[in-house]
C-alpha cells in the first residue's frame, strides 16, 4: 500500500504554518544562544570528528513539531551536563559546508534572509551559525531560520541558561524584550547570580536574601545625615579604598572583546576575596555585582554577554560593603583606540564637573550649590546634566540623606558639616538631559540615544575642607587624557 498523499495547503494555510514555524524555530535558537557551552561542548567535538572548519553550518532539518519538542527538551531537561541536555538535538544535526547548503535551500521560505547570514563566516571558534530548516505539513515546503550562536567555556557557563532580564530583576526570559530603543545598544543575556561565600557573611546585607533593603528604609539617616566619628570615618576610608582597588582592576580589564559579564566576574571575585559583599547584588533584585553602563546608558546597566567594541565607552560603578560600611565610586572608560573625540570630550567634561563640585565642599557649604557649579561647567562644554539621578549620603546604608542633585536651581536641603559622608556623581549627556528606562527596570538610557558619561567620588567633609575617600591611586590605570 502506498502512503496517503500529503495535503495540499492554501496560501493562507501555508502563511499561518510559516508563522507558527517561525515562533518555534526562534524559541529553539533562543535556547541554544542561552547556553554558553553549547558550542564548545557539543559543536566543537563534531567539528573535530568531521574535519570541518569554522565556516561549516550546523543544520537541523525536521518537521515543525519535532523542532517544538526539541526546544522544550533542551530548555527543560534535568540534565547533568550541557552534552546531555543537547544530546537529542545533536543526534538530528549535521555540519554542512556553506556552499552545499546554498544549493540545498533553493525554494525554501526564508532563503533570502539565510543568504545574508551565510555571507560571513564566524571568526570566533566558539561560534557557529545554526540553521533550523522546518518541513511543513505538505511535505514539500521548508521554512528556514538561522542565528549565530556564540559561547565560551567556564565553570559558570555550565550552571544554567543566560537569559534576558525583566521586571526590575525579578523575572527572566529566553526571549529578548521588544521596546522602542533610543539608540543602537540592545540588552544581552545575563548569567545567573554569582554566589557569595560564607566568609563574607559578616558584611552581607539584609536584602541579600529577598532583595528588600529594610534596614536602609527604616534608618533615621533617611531624614538627617549622620556625622561620622573617627572610628566610623576609618571604616568609610577602608571600604572606599577597597572600592578604588576593585575599580582599578575592572578598568585594567576593559578592552574590545571583553564582555561586561567578565567585568562583573572580576569585580565580584575581588570583592569576596577581600571578605566584602558586592552591594548591588540583589539590592532591590538587581541581578549582578556591579553596574556597567555602555554608550547611551546613563546608569545602572546590567552586565551581560555583549562584548565591548572598539569605539564604545563604559562606566563601571562599584559599591562594596566592608565592616558594615558602604563604599561607592565610578568612572567612565574608553574602549579601544577609536572613540570619537566628541565622546572623549564628554567623558572629560563629566570628570571635570565632578572635581569642580568636590573643590567647593567644606563645612558650611550648601548642598544645593553643587548643582549650579556642575551645570555651569557642563553648559560651557555644550552638554546637559541628567536630572533624574543624584548623589547621596552613604555609610551604614547604601543611600541616605543628604540628596544631592547635579543640576542648577535644585532645591536640595542641608548644609555640609564635618563628618558628613556622601557621593557626588554627575551623569552628563551629549544630547538631551531626559532619560528612559529599559524593560529590565534598571537600565536608564538617554532619550535620544546619544552617549552619556559619569564619574563618582565618595567624600568626607573635614574641619578644613573635604577628603576624597575614593581618590585615584598612583597605580590607577590612566584615564584617556592621562595617557
Amino acid at each position: 500500500l502506498e502512503p496517503p498523499p500529503k495535503p495540499t495547503l492554501s496560501r493562507a494555510e501555508v502563511r499561518k504554518e510559516i508563522q507558527h514555524a517561525e515562533g518555534q524555530g526562534r524559541q529553539l535558537l533562543h535556547v541554544l544562544q542561552s547556553w554558553p557551552r553549547f558550542v564548545t561542548t557539543c559543536v566543537a567535538p563534531l567539528r573535530s570528528a568531521k574535519g570541518s572548519d569554522m565556516s561549516a553550518v550546523l543544520l537541523l532539518r525536521c518537521p515543525v513539531k519535532v523542532v517544538t519538542t526539541l526546544g522544550m527538551v533542551c530548555h527543560n531537561a534535568k540534565a547533568s551536563s550541557t552534552a546531555d541536555r543537547f544530546k537529542a538535538l545533536m543526534s538530528r544535526t549535521e555540519l554542512v559546508p556553506r556552499d552545499v547548503l546554498r544549493n540545498q535551500m533553493e525554494g525554501w521560505a526564508g532563503a533570502d534572509e539565510l543568504q545574508d547570514e551565510l555571507a560571513t563566516a564566524p571568526e570566533d571558534p566558539a561560534s557557529v551559525l545554526v540553521v533550523v530548516a522546518m518541513e511543513l505539513s505538505d511535505g514539500a515546503s521548508v521554512h528556514a531560520q538561522a542565528a549565530l550562536v556564540r559561547g565560551f567555556d567556564s565553570e559558570e557557563a555550565e550552571r544554567g541558561p543566560w537569559q534576558f532580564v525583566y521586571n526590575d530583576g525579578r523575572d527572566f526570559s529566553l526571549s529578548p524584550p521588544n521596546w522602542s530603543w533610543t539608540g543602537a545598544l540592545r540588552p544581552g543575556r545575563v548569567s545567573l547570580r554569582r554566589t557569595v561565600p560564607e566568609t563574607c557573611l559578616p558584611n552581607t546585607p539584609d536584602y541579600a536574601k529577598d532583595g528588600v533593603p529594610r534596614f536602609e528604609a527604616s534608618s533615621p539617616h533617611q531624614k538627617s545625615a549622620p556625622v561620622l566619628n573617627e572610628r566610623e570615618a576609618a571604616k568609610a576610608r577602608a571600604v572606599a579604598l577597597l572600592g578604588r582597588q576593585i575599580l582599578d582592576a575592572a578598568h585594567a580589564a576593559v578592552r574590545p572583546g571583553v564582555t561586561t559579564d567578565e567585568i562583573d566576574r572580576i569585580v565580584h571575585d575581588a570583592t569576596v576575596e577581600a571578605g566584602a559583599y558586592p552591594a548591588p547584588l540583589n539590592y532591590r533584585n538587581f541581578p549582578k555585582s556591579v553596574c556597567t553602563s555602555v554608550n547611551e546608558v546613563v546608569c545602572h546597566g546590567i552586565p551581560d554577554d555583549r562584548e565591548l567594541r572598539d569605539g564604545d565607552i563604559v562606566n563601571v560603578d562599584i559599591t562594596s560593603i566592608l565592616e558594615g560600611y558602604y563604599g561607592d565610586l565610578n568612572e567612565t572608560f574608553v574602549v579601544g583606540n577609536n572613540v570619537a573625540q566628541e565622546v572623549k570630550d564628554l567623558i572629560k567634561c563629566a570628570h571635570d564637573s565632578l572635581m569642580l563640585a568636590v573643590a567647593a565642599c567644606k563645612p558650611g557649604a550648601r548642598y544645593r550649590d553643587l548643582g549650579d557649579i556642575i551645570s555651569a561647567h557642563v553648559k560651557k562644554c555644550g552638554f546637559q546634566v541628567d536630572r533624574t539621578y543624584c548623589g547621596h549620603g552613604i555609610g551604614e546604608t547604601f543611600h541616605h540623606a543628604p540628596s544631592i542633585p547635579h543640576y542648577a536651581g535644585n532645591k536640595a536641603k542641608g548644609i555640609m558639616k564635618a563628618g558628613h559622608c556622601f557621593t557626588i556623581e554627575p551623569m552628563i549627556n551629549m544630547g538631551t538631559w531626559r532619560d528612559r528606562l529599559w524593560p529590565d527596570g534598571w537600565t536608564a538610557v538617554t532619550a535620544d540615544g546619544k552617549p552619556s558619561a559619569q564619574f563618582e567620588h565618595m567624600l568626607l567633609v573635614t574641619e578644613t575642607g573635604v577628603e576624597i575617600l575614593s581618590a585615584r591611586l598612583p597605580s590607577s590605570p590612566p584615564l584617556w587624557w592621562e595617557v
